[in-house]
């Protein structure tokens, strides 16, 4: 099935300093699965380190938020904080589905419970209800 975007739901006593001890595994298998070409203008560890000090301060992460085919970042919706899995162009594909299941499996191996949507940004669903 082809999705526009893929959310993490986080649970309702997720706090953001819980991504302490993954975040820097969670964003190099997401750059690994997305089949993201590292390079030299790609600071991995600039990412990793502007992304933690939020993370420690129990502040809501920027995520990777690149110029590239796709993006993740944080946000809070309805009380709920998750992550937004998207591409660079809000066009439906398979690989979103892929990518967040596979992120998802992740963080639940981590111990950080989760769920999954798709498509849950307004815009998304005023489009569709457009056509």
């Amino acid at each position: 099935m082809k999705y526009h975007t893929g959310h993490i739901i986080f649970e309702d006593d997720f706090e953001w300093e819980d991504l302490e001890k993954v975040f820097p595994d969670m964003l190099k298998y997401f750059i690994d699965e997305a089949r993201i070409e590292k390079t030299e203008s790609m600071n991995l560890n600039a990412i990793i380190e502007v992304n933690m000090i939020d993370i420690k301060h129990n502040r809501k992460p920027e995520g990777f938020n690149r110029e590239e085919k796709l993006r993740f970042y944080f946000n809070e919706l309805d009380g709920k904080k998750q992550m937004i899995i998207l591409r660079d162009k809000v066009i439906p594909n398979e690989e979103i589905k892929s990518i967040v299941e596979k992120l998802n499996r992740f963080l639940n191996s981590k111990k950080i419970e989760n769920h999954v949507e798709y498509d849950k940004l307004f815009y998304i669903e005023f489009r569709k209800k457009k056509r």
